[in-house]
């Protein structure tokens, strides 16, 4: 006999609606789905510390090029 949250419509419909994922998982070329999950998750991280750090670099630079201007230093 089946649980009862099997037999609920909306899991029924989650697992129609991500079987092809499975599928291309369980395939021979379904490493292309690890490397593309991992790149999703990886890429956007690096984007933004990259952004950040251009951001802390530029206001490093630019607080330096303040105190140089400075004629008392």
């Amino acid at each position: 006999m089946k649980a009862a949250w099997q037999k609920s419509v909306g899991v029924r419909l989650a697992r129609r609606a991500l079987a092809p994922a499975g599928r291309f998982h369980r395939s021979e070329r379904g490493a292309m789905l690890d490397y593309v999950l991992v790149l999703g998750v990886f890429v956007p991280l690096a984007v933004f510390v990259i952004v950040k750090l251009f951001e802390v670099l530029s206001d490093y630079f630019g607080m330096i090029a303040f105190y140089v201007t400075w004629p008392f230093l």
